[in-house]
């Protein structure tokens, strides 16, 4: 069966969560490069953090169901500036023109394009790199 990257993490305890949660759903998916990063953080840069892998075939699906779990997730937190309920996943995709750009991208994250999110609350306009505790 073959498998593939949907998302990454630094943090086991949200890779661990997230896997947790496909596998109640049925998805055949494991962490790639979890007892790396859990023995030795500092190597999460370097080789891309823990991948969630899933089976190729249940890809979409899985992607489907983690992108409605942050959505949950993000009703339920406050925005510690103004304390509304309105934070909203902004995802930017960057996909560098040159040769040696995408090189770059593909040793350093393993894949040409890069992606950066960011969390924004709609009521205020505050952002973070990371969901606000």
């Amino acid at each position: 069966m073959e498998f593939q990257q949907v998302r990454s993490y630094d943090n086991y305890i949200a890779a661990n969560l997230q896997l947790n949660l496909l596998k109640e759903q049925g998805i055949s998916c494991y962490l790639k490069d979890e007892m790396t990063i859990t023995i030795d953080p500092l190597l999460s840069p370097a080789i891309g953090g823990m991948k969630l892998m899933v089976a190729s075939p249940e890809a979409d699906r899985a992607l489907q169901l983690l992108d409605a779990a942050d959505e949950n997730y993000l009703q339920n937190v406050a925005c510690p500036s103004c304390g509304q309920t309105a934070l909203e996943k902004i995802t930017h995709v960057v996909n560098p023109a040159g040769f040696w750009s995408q090189l770059k991208n593909k040793l350093i994250n393993g894949s040409v394009v890069s992606l950066s999110t960011r969390y924004q609350c709609k009521a205020c306009g505050a952002s973070w790199s990371s969901i606000p505790a």
